[in-house]
């Protein structure tokens, strides 16, 4: 009997501790129950604010793509009409700017016009440089005679003894200064002849 009790005591001891396991579990999967339907309709919820951005873009994108529709029907009938109008404003002759209105001429009448012109543009421009170097070679002419009667006239004053050291010094750098700017107008001048194929 002894064993019979401690065995029915084991069994109910057993019984009694499977049933509040039992309890706690069936309580914790209620509760992870709980939490999936929770992160379940929160799913559902995001989906269907996924859905409705996703139906107003669409709106959008329609939108969109109609606005441009006409902006480009719109520029082709711009284009159309500039093209229509454009024969009555221009020459309907073909060519280019310079071929196009030759007031009558043939081609080859034209194009003999044209090369006259540039020849006498080109010795006009040859004609114009002529006189500069003439002009230039005068100025150097007279700038060396300048330079020349000061010298002199500096080196009579230091004989007199009319200036002092620090004026003659003053006076020789000026004449120096005035030297270089000489030769480097006369430096000019030399690649404007050679320009010109003068020499002198």
């Amino acid at each position: 009997m002894k064993k019979h009790l401690i065995r029915t005591i084991g069994l109910s001891m057993a019984l009694g501790l499977s049933v509040t396991v039992t309890e706690s579990v069936v309580a914790q999967q209620g509760k992870g129950n709980a939490n999936k339907q929770a992160t379940e309709a929160r799913e559902e919820q995001e989906a269907r604010e996924r859905n409705h951005n996703a139906r107003d873009n669409k709106d959008n994108q329609k939108e969109n793509r109609a606005k441009d529709k006409q902006e480009r029907e719109q520029r082709d009938r711009a284009q159309q009409q500039a093209k229509q109008n454009a024969p009555q404003t221009a020459n309907p002759d073909k060519g280019n700017a310079y071929g196009r209105d030759k007031e009558g001429m043939s081609g080859r009448e034209f194009g003999q016009n044209r090369a006259a012109e540039a020849r006498m543009t080109g010795e006009q421009r040859r004609a114009e440089l002529a006189n500069t170097v003439e002009a230039g070679d005068e100025k150097v002419r007279e700038a060396r005679e300048r330079i020349a009667k000061a010298k002199d006239e500096l080196e009579k004053n230091r004989r007199d003894k009319k200036l002092s050291d620090a004026e003659l010094d003053e006076r020789r750098a000026a004449i120096e200064r005035a030297e270089t700017a000489v030769r480097v107008l006369e430096e000019r001048v030399k690649a404007g002849r050679a320009k010109i194929g003068v020499q002198n």
